[in-house]
């Protein structure tokens, strides 16, 4: 969904993404870096869905994604 600006001292930055939690569509945010980051920026340039794991938390009314993980782009 939306891919935030990278840190200039390395190439990682915040990724928002929506996936599927409790049956419906939800914003959930991650930090990615090097190859992750890479495969994020070219699903999000090329509309293809992505695959990852992690630790799903809930914020407030926000869910973050923490220790992502395994991030596969799914090509249809």
């Amino acid at each position: 969904m939306q891919i935030a600006t990278p840190l200039i001292d390395q190439l990682s930055g915040e990724i928002t993404l929506l996936g599927e939690v409790f049956e419906k569509l939800r914003s959930i945010k991650t930090e990615l870096a090097g190859h992750d980051y890479i495969l994020a920026i070219k699903a999000y340039q090329e509309r293809l869905p992505i695959r990852c794991t992690g630790d799903l938390v809930k914020v407030d009314n926000h869910f973050i994604l923490k220790n992502p993980h395994n991030l596969l782009l799914n090509n249809i």
